[in-house]
């Protein structure tokens, strides 16, 4: 690898962790650990609300947190398609 994509990963490395939120009760807020209040959140953005009126730490914390986020959306694509099936 060239030295230079090397040295563009490691920037992006340490941009990344020096920019990701550290809010304690977001990075608490674990999918196992409090699901009620994880698929409360996905019922409400599949209900129309954006997860940035409801609660911006979470969407923060998702925009760099992909597992997280792909998590939460494949929740929220699941109550959508129940809710078009009724």
């Amino acid at each position: 690898m060239p030295s230079s994509d090397r040295l563009a990963q490691l920037q992006a490395l340490l941009d990344f962790v020096a920019n990701a939120p550290e809010d304690p009760i977001i990075i608490a807020m674990d999918c196992n650990d409090h699901c009620e209040k994880m698929a409360s959140l996905a019922e409400r953005v599949a209900n129309g609300e954006t997860l940035e009126d409801i609660l911006p730490e979470l969407q923060e914390h998702m925009r760099y947190w992909g597992d997280c986020r792909e998590e939460f959306m494949a929740l929220v694509a699941v109550l959508k398609a129940e809710m078009l099936a009724q």
